[in-house]
């Protein structure tokens, strides 16, 4: 069998893409690891830091001093998106989180999975073929259920965690942040499934003609 030379861009990326599966298979199963530990209370002092994703408003406001300017400017932060420290984080909150994380770990590993196939069989040659299709249209398949994993997980946080919330000095608003752009991408994976699935069709049409 005749060895394929690849461009230099698709053997870099097949090899791009191989030390980052490698990579994410180490640090997620680490990640996996760390989550088991907070699930089953094995960390002792846990200080768990979690981004929350919703929009908060600070009501303290300050002011902005510019050289260029001779005022000073009044500044207030709007729908600012921060972390909270959860201090001595209690059992129940660990395994909440331990549970959100060990479900994204495997999603994405699975998205990582799936593309290092992808390029494997481009790297091989194989450019229009029915496995690529269907690895494509896996990984679109996976983005939207992220989307739908992340839109969950920002409303529970709003309604478990944020509306619980006591501070003087902050207001949180509804604004949850549920990530559009990975929809988009994942309609764009899909889209990109139907065009191989073009070319394959039209390269068997050719085979058929010759």
């Amino acid at each position: 069998m005749e060895k394929v030379t690849q461009p230099l861009s698709i053997r870099i990326i097949y090899w791009f893409t191989t030390v980052i599966f490698w990579l994410f298979s180490l640090v997620g199963l680490l990640a996996i690891i760390f989550a088991i530990g907070m699930i089953t209370g094995l960390l002792d002092n846990l200080q768990l830091h979690v981004g929350i994703p919703v929009a908060i408003d600070i009501v303290e406001k300050g002011t902005l001093d510019l050289n260029l300017y001779s005022k000073y400017i009044s500044v207030e932060f709007v729908d600012m998106i921060g972390k909270a420290h959860f201090v001595d984080t209690p059992l129940i909150i660990g395994q909440i989180y331990g549970v959100f994380m060990i479900i994204m770990v495997l999603f994405v590993f699975f998205i990582i999975w799936e593309f290092r196939l992808f390029i494997s069989n481009i790297y091989q040659g194989k450019y229009f073929d029915y496995f690529n299709i269907n690895h494509l249209k896996r990984i679109s398949y996976t983005l939207v259920a992220i989307w739908v994993f992340v839109a969950i997980y920002g409303y529970f946080q709003y309604f478990f965690i944020v509306l619980n919330l006591n501070f003087e000095t902050l207001e949180f608003t509804m604004n949850v942040q549920t990530y559009p752009s990975i929809l988009m991408f994942a309609l764009f994976i899909w889209v990109l499934s139907h065009i191989f699935m073009k070319g394959l069709e039209l390269e068997n049409e050719n085979k058929l003609t010759i």
